[in-house]
Order: C-alpha cells, then sequence, then structure tokens
C-alpha cells in the first residue's frame, strides 16, 4: 500500500521515552540493517481531519543530505545516532507524509530553526497566506478583502488541507513591500474549487499581525503560500481579532478602504428569561430533594459556567459534594443514566487510548475503553437535540495533559470542526464493528463537560495549559447546622424531572457580541495583567482569558446572592489566581508578606491593586485567596 498526503506537516525530533511507550521497544534514533541511521518525528501540528490518528513517522539520514548533514558510515552506531540528534536538537522538520505497506514516512523535507517561544509542547497550526504578487492571488488588499466579503474565490493554496471540515478561522495578508502581515477572519466554512479557496464568514473583521507572534511565527521555505503559528499565539491572534472593527462593502460595490468602512456596535446581551430562574430554582430544590446542601451563589456560579461552555472543574476538599453536584445538574435538566456519565480516572492512564480505546488488530475489531466514554459520545452524536453530561471523576489522579491530549485541542474548536479520532480512516473496511465505531466522533453543542478534583500528595497538578482553558470553582462549606433541615425534604424527592431538550437549555444563554466589559473592567483586568508579566514572562491574562470572563459576566442570571461585582471576584480567582504557583523567591513581591501578628498581608502589589478597584467589587474571594497563598510561601517556601 502507498499513499501520500499534499499536504505540509510540522515534527520534531521525538525522544527516546515517548518512541519506545508507543513502538515497544525502538529508539528514537538508531543504526538500521540498511546501514543508514532512521530517525522519528513526532508530530507537532495540526493534522487534517481526514488523517490517520498518527504521531510518529518514519526519517532517514538521506533526506537531510541537502541541509549538508554527512553520514559517517564508519564511526560507531551510537556516535551517528548522537551526531544526527545534535544536527536536528534546534530545528522543525517540515515534511509531507506518505504511507509504504504499515509504515508512516516523511518526505520533502525542509528544516527551519524553532522560534524562540517553542517548547515540547508546542502544536503548530497551518496559516493560509495570501498576497498581491503570487501568481494566483493578483490582487491588492482592497481587491483581496473585497471578494472575501462577497464570498468570491480568491486563490489557491497547495501545500494545505481544502476539506470541508478544515476551514481556517484566520488568514494571512502579506504586504510584499512592507514586508507586513495583517490577518483577516474569522471564517465558519469554506469551498475549494478551481478559483482557489472560497471563504463564508459571519462577520468580516482585519488585525494587524503583532510583532511579538513572530516568537511564534515561522513561514514555509520555498513557499510565500503557507506560514505556521503555535496555538497558544495564534488563539491569541483569534481572540483579539474579534473584538476588531467590523469591515463592510461600500453599497456602490467599490473596493474597501484600509480602514473601516462602518463599526457596528455590539448588540446588548439578552437577559435570561423566567425559564432560567425556574430552572435555578428547581436545581437548589434538587440538591435538597437529594439530602444535599450547597450555597445557592455556588450554583448559581457552577450553572453559568456550564451554560458559557468549556471544561469546568470543580475543585476542593474532599466530601464537599463536588460529584455529588454534577448528579444533581444531571438530573434538574431531566437526564437519565444514560446522559449522566460518571468516569472514574484510573492512575495508570498515560495517553488517549485507555479512555478511548484502541484498534485490535489481531481481531480486526475497535475495543473502546472500559469507561464508555466513547458508547456515550457516539449516542450523543445519533441523539443531537438531546443534552448529555459526561463527569471526569477525580480526574487528576493521573496526568490530565497525557490522557485528555485529544479533549485539549477539540475543546477549543467551533462546534462544527470539533471530531475525536478514534483510528485511521484507512482501516474503516477492515474493521468488524466499523459500522458501530467510526473513525472519528462529532462532539456537539449537546455534551457538556465537567471534571472533579483533590488537590493532596496523591494527585498531579494542572499545567498552565489546562488551567488556560477551564474554569476552576471551588464550594463553599456551610454551616453543619443546616443539615439538620434537610430530613424532611428529602421525603418529598421526586423521580419524575422534565428533561430540558437542546434548545431549551440553549435558551438560558445570550449572545454576546463583542467585549461588553466596563472600561473600569478592562482596565482591572490590564493592570492585573501587567503585575503578573512584571513578576514572570509566563504569568498573565491572554485574550482567551478576557473573552471568557467577558462571556461569564453577560451570562451571569439576575439575582440576589451573586451580584456582578461578587462574580468578578469569583472569574479573577478561576481564571487568573490559579496559576499563581511557584517559589517565595518568585511569588513574594507579587502576592506580598504574610504577619501572623497582623492577621494580613502586607506589600502586596495585587491586593493594592484590588483596593485601588474597590467600586467594582469588594474582592474578598480573591484577597482570601491572596492571604492563604502569602501563608503558604511563608510556611513552606512554596504555594501550589
Amino acid at each position: 500500500m502507498y499513499k501520500k498526503w499534499d499536504v505540509d506537516c510540522v515534527g520534531v525530533l521525538a525522544d527516546d521515552e515517548y518512541v519506545y511507550s508507543r513502538t515497544g521497544g525502538k529508539m528514537a534514533v538508531f543504526v538500521n540493517r540498511q546501514n543508514v541511521v532512521q530517525f522519528s518525528i513526532r508530530l507537532s501540528s495540526e493534522a487534517p481531519a481526514n488523517f490517520p490518528n498518527v504521531k510518529l513517522f518514519t526519517g532517514y539520514s538521506t533526506d537531510l543530505e541537502r541541509y549538508g548533514y554527512v553520514e559517517d558510515f564508519f564511526a560507531d552506531p551510537q556516535e551517528r545516532a548522537q551526531t544526527l540528534k545534535e544536527f536536528l536538537r534546534d530545528s522543525l522538520v517540515i515534511f509531507r507524509p506518505y504511507i509504504r505497506g504499515e509504515y508512516y514516512n516523511i518526505t520533502d523535507v525542509r528544516l527551519v530553526h524553532v522560534p524562540l517561544a517553542h517548547s515540547e509542547e508546542t502544536v503548530y497550526v497551518p496559516v493560509p497566506v495570501f498576497c498581491a504578487s503570487q501568481h494566483q492571488h493578483l490582487v491588492d488588499y482592497q481587491e483581496f478583502m473585497d471578494k472575501l466579503s462577497s464570498n468570491q474565490f480568491i486563490g489557491k493554496i497547495p501545500h494545505i488541507s481544502t476539506e470541508s471540515t478544515d476551514t481556517p478561522a484566520c488568514i494571512l495578508w502579506r504586504d510584499e513591500q512592507e514586508l507586513t502581515y495583517k490577518v483577516v477572519g474569522e471564517f465558519v466554512r469554506h469551498r475549494y474549487g478551481y478559483g482557489g479557496f472560497q471563504f463564508w464568514h459571519n462577520q468580516l473583521r482585519a488585525l494587524d499581525f503583532r510583532l511579538e507572534w513572530e516568537n511564534d511565527f515561522f513561514e514555509v521555505p520555498n513557499d510565500p503560500t503557507l506560514a505556521f503559528m503555535g496555538y497558544e499565539a495564534y488563539q491569541t491572534m483569534h481572540d483579539l481579532l474579534l473584538i476588531q472593527p467590523l469591515y463592510a462593502a461600500a453599497a456602490s460595490s467599490s473596493p474597501l478602504l484600509d480602514s473601516p468602512a462602518r463599526v457596528i456596535e455590539p448588540a446588548p446581551a439578552s437577559s435570561p428569561n423566567a425559564d432560567e430562574m425556574e430552572f435555578i430554582q428547581l436545581l437548589s430544590q434538587t440538591a435538597r430533594d437529594h439530602g444535599l446542601l450547597y450555597d445557592e451563589a455556588d450554583l448559581i456560579n457552577f450553572h453559568t459556567a456550564m451554560k458559557t461552555g468549556g471544561l469546568i472543574i470543580l475543585s476542593g476538599l474532599s466530601g464537599t459534594g463536588k460529584t455529588k453536584l454534577v448528579q444533581v445538574y444531571g438530573r434538574a435538566l431531566g437526564m437519565d443514566d444514560e446522559q449522566l456519565s460518571i468516569i472514574p480516572v484510573r492512575p495508570a492512564w498515560i495517553d488517549d487510548a485507555d479512555l478511548l480505546g484502541y484498534v485490535d488488530s489481531m481481531h480486526m475489531v475497535y475495543r473502546p475503553g472500559d469507561s464508555g466514554l466513547v458508547n456515550t459520545l457516539i449516542q450523543a452524536d445519533a441523539n443531537k437535540e438531546r443534552l448529555y453530561l459526561i463527569c471526569f471523576d477525580e480526574m487528576n489522579l493521573a496526568r490530565v495533559e497525557h490522557y485528555f491530549s485529544q479533549f485539549l485541542s477539540v475543546l477549543e474548536m467551533e462546534p462544527m470542526r470539533r471530531r475525536l479520532r478514534l483510528y485511521n480512516d484507512e482501516l474503516l473496511p477492515r474493521l468488524y464493528n466499523s459500522a458501530h465505531y467510526p473513525p472519528s466522533i462529532s462532539i456537539g453543542e449537546n455534551v457538556l463537560f465537567v471534571g472533579t478534583v483533590n488537590l493532596d500528595e496523591s494527585t498531579y497538578h494542572f499545567s498552565d495549559k489546562l488551567l488556560d482553558r477551564a474554569n476552576v470553582l471551588s464550594l463553599k462549606v456551610l454551616p453543619f447546622a443546616d443539615l439538620r433541615g434537610l430530613g424532611e425534604e428529602r421525603k418529598r424527592k421526586q423521580d419524575f424531572r422534565h428533561e430540558y431538550s437542546l434548545a431549551e437549555y440553549r435558551s438560558f444563554t445570550a449572545e454576546v457580541h463583542g467585549l461588553q466589559l466596563s472600561e473600569r473592567e478592562v482596565a482591572l483586568l490590564s493592570g492585573m495583567h501587567q503585575l503578573l508579566q512584571q513578576t514572570s514572562a509566563h504569568l498573565g491574562i491572554g485574550y482567551r482569558i478576557v473573552r471568557q470572563i467577558n462571556v461569564f459576566l453577560a451570562n451571569l442570571p439576575p439575582n440576589d446572592v451573586l451580584n456582578r461585582g461578587e462574580a468578578l471576584d469569583r472569574q479573577l480567582v478561576q481564571r487568573v489566581f490559579t496559576k499563581l504557583r511557584g517559589p517565595e523567591e518568585q511569588l513574594r513581591s507579587l502576592v506580598g508578606v504574610y504577619h501572623s501578628e497582623r492577621q494580613g498581608v502586607v506589600d502586596s502589589p495585587l491586593l493594592a491593586l484590588l483596593d485601588e478597584y474597590n467600586d467594582l467589587s469588594q474582592f474578598n474571594a480573591a484577597k482570601d485567596v491572596l492571604q492563604q497563598k502569602a501563608k503558604e510561601l511563608k510556611l513552606y517556601g512554596y504555594t501550589v
């Protein structure tokens, strides 16, 4: 079997541990039987939707000869392997994959130096590049924008996926004279034909490419139509693009001006209807019916986080009812046992195969994981109007970034692009049960995800990559005396609940257009970002977090127990302060110093900033967290 994909991919030289765990004993670099140095490349770019779920590719020293690599056939094998490792140490490998027999290989190899912001976890996103000097894009910027606004074909990009499920959210326009880029988007679907790409958009916007993004960006050598960008920088760029003024074509169909033709002010978010207030009351009563007691503000906070999407993590003291809250939320929505899935995470999970399953090549069947997740997702895909809730219980008993890696990428995508890969498409006709287990599963908006965690010596701590994508909530422990009144209420428990459909649940969510935070709220977040950056370049508030805080506050239901100021306070704790982790030397100048005799914190720039904006909130939760972290720094020299 031979097949080649005419798509550029990016990879890095894999390490021995990564290769050994996936091949059952091979090394990343070794001298093969043909006396040629063979090496493994780990895929580090987004693959096309129809591409097999393959992460390792094979290359040979002959692929590197054009870059000056000279093979010493008489040297010691270990020395030859080490020489190749040194040769590729600071390089990314751009290649086009092909399969021969059962092995995936690389061809058309090109090398680029690793960007300044590169890390082992970086995932690169392919970005199409258009400009006037390219033979197929013979238009200037104004004509280009005019064509985009009227959904015309704008030219070909030869080595990027053109599958309908791989629509790029953003594209680049390069000014050949100024040697600068403009970012254009956001695109929701496309078609590819004789005239190249044809894009559709809801709102067309443009943004100047920022200098700092070049640290995580590179062009493909000898191909002016394609560049790659690190996912974090790409997401920042995308988030910033969404708050730019709208472009609109003039009525005379004249080319667009370089400045916005008109600006459309964001529409105010619609207020939640009475049905949502009724649901919140039902949620509180359902908890009491099950003999559980939660702070009403916690329930509203949890519900608002759930309906605004993403991954929700319930953290805190063991026994405070984190898993029970997920069950209560599902019951209040009228879910049955098939719709509400609690998945206990196992410490032995090391990759997504432990969660999703694998292909049994001996019996030619797909064997789903014992968790039951795959079956639930297949059922949810077949019943798109029914809600499904999946809870990963004690999700940090194993390293989340390992077994949950696919989800971290998939949940960031637009709903129409959210597909979870189970196995290679080419195995479809060969597997006996492929009719029930397709190569990939669509994850629709009807699937809600939540995790519970305990932070103790038996668990792993989360990486910033995960924390940047999650709302981390802690539940308040109420006075034990309040438990006395639950006994009688539990007798009134009702087994029947109205089942909320996806449409009913989505009616709780207000559509948010543009940034609706007040000037003072934006100033607070900007000031906090600057303080964090002064402490460490790895700390800060990204555009993604600002956008998600914006959506959360705009969707806060009107209530008497959690006002906007208190919700902003909680968002700082849940989205920003979760990443305040490190040694005293690093964080003392930011968090401050705890004095036990004063029962408080002194010399804290963060506390001073919160006091400066006390017209927005009292920030009681944020101040409590800062005090706790200052205590930990004093007692242990470190805070987590």
